[in-house]
């Protein structure tokens, strides 16, 4: 879709110019929730899947935030329906661990 050139400071905004913001915005579709990673103390890394509430018409961006000195949670295999957390030690303990994470997806909607 060509985006129309914007109009100028006191001008009328042309219809076309308008739908293609109307359609930028209001066909994203945003979701979030909480992923919990859980792994084994013999085990250096481990992941969960989640599927999204609402299905999106193409693979979201997602972000994901963890903070812990000794562990990290990034996100892997997207797609419309699902995304994997995977969960990673990096401080070479033996104990079981679980973590959660918050994620933020953002996507056209299907």
């Amino acid at each position: 879709m060509a985006v129309p050139t914007a109009p100028a400071a006191g001008e009328p905004i042309a219809e076309a110019w308008g739908d293609v913001v109307h359609d930028a915005v209001v066909a994203q579709d945003m979701q979030a929730g909480t992923a919990s990673v859980s792994w084994s103390a013999s085990s250096v890394s481990a992941s969960v899947q989640i599927t999204f509430p609402r299905p999106f018409a193409s693979a979201p961006n997602v972000v994901c935030a963890m903070t812990h000195a000794h562990y990290t949670v990034s996100v892997i295999n997207i797609s419309p329906t699902t995304a994997t957390f995977q969960g990673r030690r990096t401080d070479g303990t033996n104990q079981t661990v679980s973590v959660s994470a918050q994620w933020f997806a953002i996507g056209p909607r299907a």
